[in-house]
């Protein structure tokens, strides 16, 4: 197998530069770098415990995907990190995609021009945010913390994801009260034109399913919008005429909830984990969802 999908190299090399990330006396802008370095190849690790073959580059004639899969030898490229960041969010939940790319998105920056590249973000919100991601790929792989830094930086992460927990309980329930507040002073007709502006506008999502779910403000139908399909439960049977029924239900990941009653919009996953809204919705599906097999012309 190629040194580029070995989950034990990809593993080592990823706690190599957590712990360069760890070093205090390095610069934040320095840290984060060999931090984001080390969440990508965990990343790649995760994924590769799981098969080499969903690391390997497919796009060079296939070359990539027979080497990852152990049927030639030779040199062999893996994905970019926009494509270990999808793949991580589908099958590690709650793995964030977008989360991923904002914590990376100075490395570039970094390496490849004059800009310092993590200034976006203070190092006191940076941390808790990336630890976030990074425990979830650790515990995926049944790992925890104190497997992957040395034992002098365990504390230190500890307090950064108590951090990350808290101030997303706090975001939330910043939101509901907004939301509450807001809807308690549009029954009142005292909206200042600001709010009453702010109120008028509705937020819609252009996902390809959609259900209803309790607002977690005001208790009433809310919209929960979501793309990806994580479960199809088929159910054949017969029809009133003897002819062949199926029932197709689709089970659907969350990306967001937005009530139209009091305005709420939870589109951030964290938030939706929060509030308790992180659980597949179920739609009904059709015969159309059902995979078969393709049939081979043999002429």
């Amino acid at each position: 197998m190629s040194l580029s999908f070995d989950p034990d190299g990809l593993w080592i090399k990823s706690k190599l530069f957590i712990n360069r990330a760890m070093d205090a006396e390095r610069e934040f802008e320095e840290r984060a770098f060999w931090a984001c370095s080390a969440l990508e190849l965990l990343g790649k690790c995760a994924l590769a415990k799981v098969s080499t073959l969903l690391i390997a580059n497919p796009v060079d004639d296939g070359n990539s995907l027979l080497v990852a899969s152990g049927l030639t030898q030779g040199s062999a490229t893996s994905v970019p990190a926009k494509a270990v960041w999808s793949r991580c969010q589908r099958a590690f939940k709650p793995f964030s995609e977008a989360e991923a790319k904002k914590l990376s998105i100075g490395r570039n920056e970094y390496i490849h021009a004059a800009g310092i590249g993590f200034d976006t973000v203070p190092a006191h919100a940076w941390w808790p945010r990336f630890w976030s991601q990074a425990v979830i790929l650790l515990h995926h792989m049944g790992l925890v913390i104190d497997d992957y830094v040395d034992t002098s930086h365990v504390n230190v992460v500890n307090a950064a994801l108590a951090t990350r927990k808290e101030i997303v309980r706090q975001q939330l329930e910043a939101r509901l009260e907004r939301s509450r507040t807001m809807l308690s002073q549009s029954l009142a007709e005292t909206l200042s034109p600001r709010q009453l502006k702010e109120w008028g506008q509705k937020t819609y999502y252009l996902t390809t399913y959609s259900s209803l779910a309790e607002c977690a403000a005001c208790g009433s139908e809310a919209n929960l919008y979501g793309d990806e399909v994580v479960d199809k439960n088929v159910v054949y049977g017969s029809g009133d005429w003897g002819e062949p029924d199926v029932q197709v239900t689709l089970t659907i990941a969350p990306v967001a909830l937005v009530c139209d009653e009091c305005r709420l919009d939870l589109s951030d996953y964290d938030l939706l984990v929060e509030a308790g809204l992180d659980e597949g919705f179920d739609v009904e599906g059709s015969a159309d969802d059902i995979e078969y097999e393709p049939e081979y012309n043999n002429e």
